[in-house]
């Protein structure tokens, strides 16, 4: 009896093990691939016929994360083991918060004709709610160019978005 129980809690011990280093392995290929976006980037954006160009970057962690970072948002994208996805959440300067998911690696590293979908809803600071869909295009490897679309709580399209990003060397 003390036998199979103490070779129960050993296969339990290592098949444990054994799923949190493929969760492990599935999170590295997931930083690996988003490490992409490591870089200063100059964006220009198209609202309603207005354009803005910002400055931005993009840095990697210790702990598999990246933290992007511009004169409106910082956010902090990682794995999410529950969803087997890479998720992230923002905080804008005129307090908005967002949560966001984006689609999964469509192979070993980004290539011309890509496309990401990143899905998520805004909390905005006089408690509107945005549900946003933002469709990225790699163009090439140092640019990429975002269409956001959704609409407000109420089902009402908000402002189309257009923003081009270009790798700063």
């Amino acid at each position: 009896m003390k036998k199979t129980t103490l070779l129960l809690v050993l296969g339990l011990c290592f098949g444990i093990s054994g799923l949190a280093q493929g969760s492990s392995k599935e999170a590295e290929d997931f930083y690996n691939f988003y490490s992409y976006y490591h870089s200063k980037w100059e964006i220009v954006e198209e609202t309603e016929g207005k354009k803005e160009t910002i400055k931005a970057e993009c840095y990697g962690t210790a702990g598999g994360c990246n933290i992007y970072v511009d004169k409106r948002e910082t956010s902090i994208w990682g794995y999410d083991p529950k969803t087997r996805q890479w998720t992230g959440t923002g905080h804008m300067k005129d307090g908005s918060r967002y949560a966001m998911t984006i689609s999964r690696p469509q192979g070993p590293k980004f290539k011309p004709g890509m496309v990401l979908t990143f899905t998520g809803t805004i909390r905005h600071a006089d408690g509107k709610i945005s549900y946003v869909t933002g469709k990225q295009t790699v163009v090439d490897e140092n640019t990429l160019r975002d269409v956001i679309t959704g609409t407000d709580q109420d089902g009402k399209p908000i402002p189309k978005v257009v923003r081009t990003f270009k790798r700063i060397k």
